[in-house]
């Protein structure tokens, strides 16, 4: 059997790590910073016309890019707790980096920032990119932002992925940079990270022990297809690989949350089990830990509604349905979106929630709720969407500086008071497009190399 694992195997190993690192003094990382005095919060009118309403919200989490980024080096911070006392954290991932270059893209069509200074922070980040110490080619998956060391040797299939998926969109929004850009992609060679026996990425590669992690990236509706799509837009990766993904895992796993029904399908000479599980006679196509996230993560740069309308786009229906109707009707929560998040309980802390029956795996579900999958739900079902930020809105303390703080337990009524790039950058993105029209979608479907491979996402029937 193939060793398979979630996502999150390497954030959480190399959260450890960073753990045990002593931080750069605050009073020198907030010197480093474009502006760090944030109020620790906020109130928006909840009542207001939608547009005005989500316009507000952008310009305030916009915010923390424009001022938690290292004014030396580009790179925007991991996160920031604003309490009783504040702490920035002086690293970032890979993933932060992707979603930022595509943030600062979107703060120019939103008027938030002049289109020379955005160019003045993507050469200073290129620049920083271009000096990172990588392995193969490959970036590690945590940098210390300040000294640019990494934190960490393990190099992450997914997260750089995400950085492959901005540079991009930074590629096609501001094409005066494709001379710097065009260089660090072709080096970003994701043959690298994939297991020829398997046809799947692996989940990472541990510079340090010298070997590939011993997991994949295996299932098609998690956040990784995104790397597996730019991997074989690139030519690293052969078409093959997308039908090695697994749309649920094999019959005979059978630790898996429930037996699978379907078919065996053959695509491109590849035999493809095309896979379902069904709930109150729904029928949907899991994810690892049946998280929000994990299926509508790729809709920031992928619109997958129109290009895989009997695919993927259908599953991200069917899977937002059952997530309402879940949180709402059978656990009776006041407003829904379990996804991974900072927890309410630990200042510090980070963990996965979900759905646990539209997983693999399955994710547990402690009543803890996130904004961000909310606002990536836009790309769903934005009726919904927006009735459920307007109701997260209405929560004592919920709002800050940066917009929403990254959690709110429903049992308790504790929210997290931090602000996560991650999340931060998934938000905006979402709004960018739900506001302007798919602008990033539309940027980073326009590379050519992309669009060749629309087939892929077009000939997905999973029902």
């Amino acid at each position: 059997m193939k060793k398979f694992a979630g996502c999150f195997f390497a954030l959480t190993m190399t959260m450890a790590v960073l753990a045990a690192r002593p931080p750069l003094p605050e009073a020198q990382q907030q010197a480093r910073l474009n502006r760090f005095k944030p109020a620790q919060f906020k109130t928006i009118d909840s009542f207001l016309p939608e547009r005005e309403f989500l316009t507000q919200i952008a310009r305030d989490t916009w915010g923390y890019f424009r001022d938690l980024v290292d004014r030396e080096t580009g790179l925007p911070l991991d996160n920031v707790l604003v309490a009783s006392y504040t702490k920035v954290n002086s690293y970032t991932s890979t993933t932060n980096i992707g979603l930022y270059l595509m943030s600062v893209a979107g703060a120019v069509d939103f008027d938030f920032l002049p289109r020379d200074e955005a160019l003045t922070r993507l050469r200073r980040l290129l620049d920083t990119l271009d000096k990172l110490e990588r392995w193969d080619g490959q970036y590690f998956n945590y940098y210390e932002t300040s000294t640019l060391d990494a934190s960490g040797r393990f190099v992450s299939s997914v997260d750089n992925g995400w950085l492959a998926a901005g540079l991009i969109v930074a590629r096609q929004a501001f094409p005066e940079l494709e001379g710097e850009i065009d260089p660090l992609l072709t080096q970003m060679d994701f043959s690298k990270l994939y297991d020829p026996e398997a046809g799947q990425l692996y989940l990472g590669y541990d510079a340090g022990k010298r070997e590939p992690s011993p997991s994949h990236s295996g299932l098609l509706c998690t956040e990784p297809r995104l790397a597996s799509y730019i991997g074989i837009a690139k030519g690293d990766l052969p078409s093959a690989h997308w039908y090695k993904l697994f749309r649920t895992l094999p019959l005979d796993w059978e630790w898996q949350s429930q037996k699978p029904k379907g078919k065996i399908v053959t695509k491109e000479g590849v035999p493809v089990f095309y896979g379902y599980y069904e709930r109150n006679k729904v029928r949907y196509v899991p994810s690892w830990g049946g998280s929000l996230f994990e299926f509508l993560m790729p809709t920031l740069v992928m619109d997958e509604a129109r290009l895989s309308p009997q695919g993927l786009g259908a599953n991200n229906r069917v899977v937002l349905d059952a997530h309402i109707r879940y949180a709402l009707e059978e656990r009776r929560y006041p407003v829904w979106g379990l996804s991974p998040c900072a927890t309410p309980d630990d200042p510090m802390g980070y963990k996965e929630y979900g759905v646990p029956y539209l997983g693999a795996k399955g994710y547990s579900d402690e009543g803890v709720v996130t904004p961000h999958v909310s606002f990536l739900a836009l790309a769903v079902d934005p009726v919904k969407a927006v009735e459920n930020i307007r109701r997260l809105a209405r929560f004592r303390k919920i709002y800050g500086e940066y917009g929403f703080y990254d959690s709110l337990s429903v049992r308790t009524g504790k929210i997290s008071p931090r602000f996560l790039a991650l999340d931060q950058g998934m938000t905006f993105v979402s709004l960018t497009n739900y506001l302007k029209g798919g602008a990033i979608q539309r940027r980073f479907w326009s590379h050519p190399q992309i669009q060749a491979q629309s087939r892929l996402l077009r000939d997905e029937v999973f029902f």
